[in-house]
């Protein structure tokens, strides 16, 4: 999705698009290997990116409101929809990074399949998100366990990351963070991310640090489905206290 909304684009978009193998990833390698970004027409690649802009204004002003709003993916595809629908619809635009933009100059056709495109991107990403193996982030100890995974797209692109603490002998998990860029946010993967925790770590009572009051209302929604316990005493294990913290540089 960065790529199509962010980094130049090949000359005979969309078309080449439905021509490649492998859809929209092949266009995209396609269009990296190739340098086929480049072309000798300079009008056409500055109406080309001027449709960008405006696709990714609409973008980033609906993206602006994700933490009033908290829409999920749907509701955040049609807000997305309907701001670009009403910027196309304006004689000018004004977009960071541009001077004026007339919409009568440019390929309205090209930036809904931008949307579509960038769209799809998205949505894959999320559908297809996958959590990666946890990896020690301090030293164990005969008490307590910390790690660390990342929720990553298809192609590997870091969505989202969770930093949690694990105390065996007293039967206790500790979420320390969880966090994803706007981005990703209000569109499942926490929920996945917390699922994650539960199948790596069974038969744990789970708990988390103060982020819960920020995020309450996620917190309680989820134990509701969850079938391991989750408790709201902040510090129900003292042995997470006691690790020593690692240096700040």
């Amino acid at each position: 999705m960065v790529r199509i909304l962010w980094d130049p684009l090949p000359a005979s978009w969309p078309a080449e698009a439905r021509r490649r193998p492998g859809g929209l990833r092949g266009l995209i390698a396609w269009a990296q290997n190739t340098g086929a970004v480049l072309d000798d027409d300079v009008e056409l690649r500055v109406r080309r990116g001027a449709m960008q802009a405006i696709v990714r204004e609409a973008y980033q002003q609906t993206l602006a409101e994700q933490d009033s709003e908290h829409r999920g993916s749907a509701e955040f595809a049609q807000e997305w929809k309907t701001r670009l629908a009403s910027l196309l619809a304006m004689k000018t635009v004004e977009v960071s990074g541009w001077s004026e933009i007339t919409i009568a100059d440019l390929d309205t056709d090209l930036g809904w399949s931008l949307y579509t495109a960038a769209l799809n991107a998205r949505s894959e990403a999320i559908t297809h998100a996958i959590a990666q193996r946890s990896r020690p982030s301090l030293p164990s100890d005969a008490q307590t366990s910390f790690y660390e995974f990342s929720i990553v797209a298809p192609d590997e692109h870091a969505l989202g990351h969770v930093r949690y603490a694990v105390c065996e002998p007293c039967g206790f998990g500790l979420l320390l963070k969880i966090s994803f860029s706007p981005d990703w946010q209000f569109c499942g993967l926490g929920t996945l991310a917390l699922r994650q925790l539960e199948t790596r770590h069974p038969m744990l009572t789970w708990y988390t640090t103060g982020q819960y009051t920020h995020a309450k209302g996620f917190y309680q929604r989820y134990r509701q489905s969850s079938a391991s316990p989750w408790t709201e005493k902040q510090n129900p294990c003292p042995h997470f206290d006691q690790r020593p913290r690692p240096r700040r540089s």
